[in-house]
């Protein structure tokens, strides 16, 4: 099984360096890589701190096998910006982070903390709007 096959299987379809990095290394590190293998990897790894995303159309992050946390981070993309998370894991999104559109900005300055769960969705869309779905 090949890297980007491991990761289509996980459902991860973004190349975010943060993520690379984990799967990179845990590839190196075992000569028989495996799905449960790298999920636990990942699982305990998946906190974005003081990273700088950026797509050149639309962002979708999906909290879905595991809670994703994001601290001192900027996200970036014109159109828009899609925030997850499914029934069992939770989002975080906090301590001096930035959610940019060119339409829209979410901001969680030092101490403020965005915090959702069960299958809600925060969505920065192009018509201007930022939208909360529970």
């Amino acid at each position: 099984m090949t890297l980007e096959q491991l990761l289509l299987s996980l459902g991860i379809n973004i190349w975010a360096s943060a993520i690379y990095d984990v799967v990179k290394k845990y590839f190196e590190e075992n000569s028989s890589p495996s799905i449960a293998g790298l999920k636990e990897e990942i699982s305990s790894s998946l906190e974005i701190d003081w990273a700088d995303i950026k797509a050149e159309n639309i962002i979708e992050l999906l909290a879905q096998n595991w809670n994703i946390q994001i601290s001192g981070s900027s996200i970036f993309a014109p159109n828009s910006i899609s925030m997850w998370s499914t029934t069992w894991n939770q989002f975080t999104f906090w301590n001096n982070s930035i959610s940019r559109t060119n339409h829209s900005s979410i901001e969680a300055w030092y101490g403020a903390t965005i915090i959702w769960s069960w299958n809600t969705r925060i969505e920065q869309s192009s018509d201007w709007s930022i939208k909360f779905y529970v």
